[in-house]
């Protein structure tokens, strides 16, 4: 009979393990309900173990180290994994933070942050600052409906990505107004890429058969400003110029 308990003691043992390994080895399993079935587990193992404790017998001692041992395992594994869960949300909360939620781009306080934190540092290079605003946006949501409108915006946002290095950064700045910090880079290079932008953005809505153009102005740092406000403020009076001879432009402060 004790032979038989053993035997079957290390089957639910080696059992335990196998599902412990299976279980790691699966990525499909969210970290935080991996470390619950960790907990789950290590809970029964350890009410073995009180039981085998609360029986003593010699022929199962080694038993009773071995579901000790495991649930000290078990509990181990679900705190790491409970942890690692905490973190990812923690990590997700805070970039959902930085977020637009319609574009995925950066919103305007982190935008403000991050291109600020660069203009503090010295750089080699100058950089350059571009305002850009969709003319006809709101015919787009006055004929079309509100979800169309953020379709296109979306389309936006992925013109702005495809034509971005990775050191630049974009934000929706607002309604239907994005803007872009190109890292080391003029005034004159900076547009080229807008226009690129701005070509993009009339393909794609006129795929989408919300057709839009879109005009933009340009200033750079530190020849226009030494700071994010004034570099801000230069741009958007380029853009107004732009507005009010014709849209559907780019143009570069003088």
């Amino acid at each position: 009979m004790r032979a038989l308990t053993t035997t079957a003691n290390l089957a639910l043992a080696i059992s335990l393990l196998a599902l412990t390994l299976s279980t790691l080895r699966s990525g499909r399993m969210p970290a935080e309900l991996r470390s619950w079935v960790f907990f789950s587990i290590g809970s029964f193992t350890l009410l073995v173990h009180a039981a085998l404790d609360a029986f003593p017998s010699p022929d199962l001692m080694d038993v009773s180290g071995l579901f000790e041992a495991m649930t000290l395992a078990f509990f181990g594994i679900g705190l790491a994994f409970l942890y690692g869960a905490d973190r990812e949300r923690v990590r997700r909360l805070h970039g959902e933070a930085e977020r637009d939620s319609g574009t995925g781009l950066y919103n305007r306080g982190a935008f403000r942050t991050l291109v600020s934190t660069r203009l503090a540092k010295p750089t080699p290079a100058g950089s350059s600052l571009a305002i850009l605003d969709l003319d006809g946006f709101k015919r787009v949501n006055d004929e079309f409906g509100h979800p169309r409108g953020d379709q296109l915006l979306e389309l936006v946002a992925a013109a702005l990505r495809a034509n971005l290095r990775s050191r630049d950064l974009a934000a929706r700045y607002g309604g239907d107004e994005f803007i872009i910090y190109f890292e080391a880079c003029n005034e004159r290079d900076a547009e080229r890429v807008v226009q690129r932008i701005r070509a993009s953005v009339q393909s794609v809505s006129e795929l989408a058969g919300t057709a839009v153009t879109m005009s933009a102005g340009i200033a750079g740092y530190p020849i226009r400003a030494n700071d994010f406000d004034g570099l801000v403020r230069a741009a958007d009076e380029v853009l107004i110029r732009v507005k009010r001879e014709g849209k559907d432009r780019v143009g570069v402060a003088v």
